[in-house]
């Protein structure tokens, strides 16, 4: 399977260029609310990237993942713990989310 972290960010990232400059008052709401939920609080900003991750997952998303596994790298989640978290997402999501559980296991190993 085909799949390169680096380039899917890129190109998410070239095109939200576009999404910023059209409704730049909306994408600020956007950022703001997510800069407020990530912070720690009862739950430590450690925590609420992992659950990022697990969601990134269920959801499907290949532009979230690699976000989320940078951010739990950095925050000293080993891949065992991500792995593991993830397959929380299978039990909900079904046999189809483990193709993105191995999206997980590819951009760790490409972000070591």
């Amino acid at each position: 399977m085909q799949y390169d972290p680096k380039t899917t960010l890129d190109e998410f990232n070239r095109l939200m260029v576009d999404i910023r400059k059209t409704v730049p008052k909306q994408y600020q709401a956007f950022i703001a609310e997510k800069e407020a939920l990530i912070k720690s609080d009862s739950l430590p900003e450690k925590t609420k990237w992992l659950l990022l991750l697990v969601a990134s997952v269920s959801q499907k998303c290949p532009v979230c993942i690699p976000k989320a596994v940078k951010h739990c790298l950095d925050n000293g989640w080993t891949k065992e713990e991500m792995l593991e978290a993830c397959m929380v997402a299978v039990l909900v999501g079904g046999s189809s989310v483990m193709t993105y559980v191995t999206l997980v296991s590819k951009t760790i190993e490409d972000l070591k």
